[in-house]
C-alpha cells in the first residue's frame, strides 16, 4: 500500500484531497498536516511515497520551500504541488525545485486521481500554463509579461519609482504599463485593478517568493 501525505490547511480542501486519495489504486492517506514546514519531519518519521503539497498553508508556511527541502533529502518521494492561486510564479518555481507534478484545485477530482496514480508511476503532469481569469473587460492572458509584473509589484505596495528600479526601466514606462492595463480592463484607477487581481487570485502579494528567487 502506497502512503500519501496531505499538506493542506483548509478543512474542506483537505477532505476533498483525502477522498481523491481513497479512489486511487493501492493508496492510503498516511497523515494530514496543516503546515508545510512540518512535512519534512513527518518524512523523517516513516516512509512516504507521495505528498500532495499545498503551496500556501497555515501561518504563511511555504509549500514550495518545504517541497524543495524534502526533495534534497528524499528525492524518491513524489511531490504534487496543489494550489487554487493563479499566480504564475508558483508554477515556474515548482518546476525549478523539482516537483513532480502540479495541480490546480479547480480541476475535476477525477483528474487528480489520475495525476496521483501517474506521478507514482513516474509520470509528470504540468498544466500548459496558468488558467486565465477575467479582469474587467479583458482576460489576464491578454496582459503582457511586463504589465503583469508591474501589476504584481503594485499589489506589493511598490511606488512607480520602485517598480522602475525593479524592472530596470524609466518611470514613464511604468506609467505606460499601468495606463495600458487600465485601458484593457476598463478599471477607472489602479486601486480597482489591484483589488480585482488579488481577489481573483491572479496575484499573491508578498515578498517570500521574491526573496527565495533572489537567493537561488
Amino acid at each position: 500500500m502506497r502512503k500519501i501525505l496531505i499538506v493542506e490547511d483548509q478543512a474542506l480542501a483537505r477532505t476533498y484531497l483525502c477522498a481523491c486519495v481513497e479512489k486511487c489504486a493501492d493508496c492510503q492517506v498516511a497523515g494530514t498536516l496543516f503546515r508545510a514546514d512540518a512535512a519534512l519531519q513527518r518524512c523523517n518519521e516513516g516512509p512516504i511515497d507521495l505528498i500532495l503539497m499545498d503551496i500556501c498553508t497555515e501561518s504563511d508556511s511555504d509549500g514550495l520551500a518545504a517541497a524543495e527541502s524534502i526533495k534534497k533529502i528524499y528525492p524518491q518521494i513524489k511531490i504534487v504541488m496543489v494550489t487554487s492561486m493563479l499566480e504564475g510564479r508558483f508554477l515556474d518555481r515548482a518546476r525549478k525545485i523539482g516537483a513532480d507534478s502540479f495541480w490546480y484545485k479547480d480541476s475535476p477530482s477525477g483528474d487528480l486521481v489520475g495525476v496521483i496514480e501517474g506521478t507514482l508511476s513516474g509520470k509528470h503532469f504540468w498544466p500548459d500554463g496558468v488558467p486565465s481569469v477575467r479582469l474587467g473587460n479583458t482576460l489576464s492572458c491578454e496582459l503582457s509579461d511586463r504589465e503583469i509584473e508591474t501589476l504584481r509589484l503594485l499589489c506589493e505596495g511598490k511606488t512607480n519609482a520602485e517598480i522602475a528600479v525593479k524592472l530596470h526601466v524609466g518611470e514613464s514606462s511604468v506609467r505606460t504599463y499601468i495606463n495600458r492595463m487600465l485601458e484593457k480592463t476598463g478599471y477607472t484607477n489602479r486601486n480597482r485593478l489591484m483589488i480585482a487581481a488579488v481577489g481573483k487570485r491572479m496575484v499573491v502579494p508578498g515578498c517570500w517568493i521574491e526573496e527565495q528567487e533572489e537567493n537561488q
